[in-house]
This record gives structure tokens, C-alpha cells and sequence, in this order.
């Protein structure tokens, strides 16, 4: 059950990841027939509340599992949730700078 509780977080992330995609891409397939004009704003309010509501969440799912879990396994699985979200910015950081 420890275990569990530690990796919770990156399930969490996991599955916020693919709720927010799914939704994109239902409010996408919605939007397309008005064209690209009122698909554009519409996709990203979408992604805007997505990823706020998202980011909540996963923060209330990360305290309350700090809270519960201090073991080992569970801060190295907190570090591999950190790595997780810290990877595409450093993917980001590797590109040379434009002229």
C-alpha cells in the first residue's frame, strides 16, 4: 500500500496528461467544422483550463502524499516525478539559441 501511495503522484500525472489530450482533442474535433478562425481560441481555452485545473490537482495529490509518505521509496519516486516534469525543460534548454 506504501509503494502505491508513493508512485501516486505520477500516476496522477500520467492520467491528468491524457485527460487534458483527450479533451483537447474532443474540443478540437467539435470546433473544426466553424474553421480555424473560432477552432484556434477554442483549443486553447481548453488547454488553458485544462492545465490549471490540472496543475491543482496535482498539487493537492503531491502534498497530501508528502504528508502521508516520508519513506525512502517515496521521495526517490518523488524525484522521478520531478525528473518527469523537469525533462522537457531541459530539452528546451539544449537548443542553441537563435542568432
Amino acid at each position: 500500500m506504501r509503494s502505491i501511495r508513493a508512485a501516486q503522484p505520477l500516476l496522477v500525472l500520467i492520467a491528468l496528461v491524457a485527460v487534458v489530450l483527450g479533451l483537447t482533442v474532443i474540443a478540437r474535433e467539435i470546433s473544426a467544422r466553424a474553421g480555424f478562425l473560432v477552432e484556434r481560441p477554442i483549443v486553447l481555452l481548453v488547454w488553458l483550463a485544462g492545465l490549471l485545473i490540472a496543475g491543482a490537482v496535482f498539487a493537492w495529490v503531491v502534498r497530501r502524499s508528502m504528508r502521508g509518505d516520508a519513506s525512502r521509496s517515496g521521495l526517490l519516486l518523488m524525484a522521478l516525478t520531478a525528473l518527469a516534469l523537469a525533462s522537457p525543460l531541459t530539452l528546451i534548454l539544449l537548443q542553441h539559441p537563435s542568432p
